[in-house]
């Protein structure tokens, strides 16, 4: 098992990920806390919230969606803005 501080893990992540690839366990403390825990995946079907994307991500793709246009009464991002102020957040 690895004990590595968050400064120490954001330095050496490559080295330390390299000895979670190779079996360790690596222990995350902040301030001598321990805050997270990294293991190895051995396999994806052990880990079912870990699944491969369907469709490759292509973010330009986001640029081809539709612009709706705003109508009269449609909601205003303004409007929700000073409604969410006065309401004290």
């Amino acid at each position: 098992m690895i004990t590595s501080t968050i400064s120490n893990t954001k330095n050496r992540l490559s080295e330390l990920l390299a000895r979670v690839q190779s079996g360790e366990t690596l222990i995350i403390v902040d301030r001598k806390t321990p805050v997270a825990r990294v293991e190895r995946i051995r396999e994806v079907a052990d880990n079912p919230h870990i699944l491969p994307a369907v469709k490759k991500w292509n973010p330009a793709r986001i640029l081809d969606l539709p612009i709706q246009a705003a109508t009269e009464g449609s909601p205003s991002l303004v409007a929700a803005v000073v409604d969410e102020r006065e309401a004290g957040w």
